[in-house]
C-alpha cells in the first residue's frame, strides 16, 4: 500500500473513530432520562434481565455482521457500566440537592 493510501485509510479511520467517540457521548448521556424513568417506575439502575437484553442484541448484531462476538460482548459491558456509572452520578447529585 503506497504511503499516500495508508495516510487516507488512516485519516478515515480517524474520522470513524471520532464518531464512535459521538455515539458513546449521546448513548451514555441518555442515563439521565433511563435513571428518571426507573425511578418513576421503582426499579433499581442496575437491571440484570435489561443487561443481559442489550449484551443478547449486540451478540446477534455481531453474528449478522461476521463480528467477534466475544469482542463485541465486551464492548458493550464497558458501554452497560458506563451508563450506571453515568446513573449513578446523576443519582448522587439528585441525593444531594
Amino acid at each position: 500500500m503506497p504511503t499516500g493510501m495508508l495516510e487516507t485509510t488512516r485519516e478515515k479511520m480517524r474520522l470513524i473513530d471520532r464518531e464512535i467517540i459521538e455515539l458513546i457521548e449521546v448513548r451514555t448521556n441518555l442515563a439521565g432520562e433511563i435513571l428518571s424513568s426507573k425511578k418513576e417506575m421503582g426499579k433499581p439502575i442496575v437491571d440484570e434481565e435489561q443487561m443481559q437484553k442489550v449484551l443478547d442484541r449486540a451478540s446477534s448484531l455481531a453474528v449478522e455482521k461476521g463480528l467477534d462476538v466475544d469482542s463485541v460482548h465486551q464492548i458493550f459491558k464497558i458501554l452497560i457500566q458506563m451508563s450506571i456509572d453515568k446513573q449513578n452520578e446523576y443519582s448522587d447529585k439528585a441525593d444531594n440537592v
